[in-house]
């Protein structure tokens, strides 16, 4: 494939995962696609096949962008993986914003790819979780399936709200003070909880 053929292909995956976040999968054609891309119907043919084809490319890249987040998280371990993800989020978020944002719809369409999305972020986070317990630092009471999925939840569910927060809270989910707080927040909850026990 030639540079230029290469650049088109990136165009087009990036133009399909943003029109696809905005608006779901079916709401979008694929002259639409390239146009947003500037390029021409010819070429989606040529790279993807279908709209299905450029949509599984898509499903292909999200997957690996979640890998590649959370591959130098993975490790490290305790509170400072915590910190380390944080950064990196803070970084990839604003980056690759569209990629969360198609992942939101994937899941929340239930998309033919979304299964194996979910799969990946919930195969992630237990790697995560075995990690801290192998090295001792997971409390020894701690349900480590669940503590898995909760970090899938506080990964994806800013996204899932993210359409109120301005109303409801003022500002997106993704502003960097909200980030800040959330993840002090998830620091918090995951080290010490937030509830008093009664007596």
């Amino acid at each position: 494939m030639s540079q230029v053929e290469a650049q088109g292909r990136r165009q087009l995956l990036k133009a399909g995962m943003k029109l696809f976040a905005e608006r779901g999968f079916a709401a979008v054609g694929l002259r639409e696609i390239g146009a947003e891309a500037g390029v021409s119907l010819g070429l989606v043919r040529t790279h993807f096949g279908s709209k299905d084809g450029l949509r599984e490319a898509i499903d292909a890249h999200v997957r690996e962008e979640i890998r590649a987040l959370y591959a130098q998280v993975l490790e490290h371990s305790s509170v400072e993986a915590l910190e380390k993800a944080i950064e990196d989020a803070l970084d990839w978020i604003p980056r690759d914003h569209d990629a969360l944002m198609y992942a939101r719809m994937s899941l929340m369409e239930r998309t033919p790819g979304s299964q194996a999305l979910f799969d990946e972020m919930l195969a992630v986070m237990r790697q995560f979780i075995d990690n801290n317990a192998r090295l001792g630092f997971l409390q020894p009471d701690v349900d480590r399936e669940w503590a898995a999925i909760y970090m899938v939840f506080d990964f994806i569910g800013p996204a899932v709200i993210e359409p109120f927060a301005e109303h409801a809270l003022g500002q997106s989910m993704y502003a960097k003070p909200m980030i800040a707080r959330r993840n002090a927040f998830m620091i918090r909850l995951f080290t010490r909880g937030f509830l008093k026990r009664e007596g």
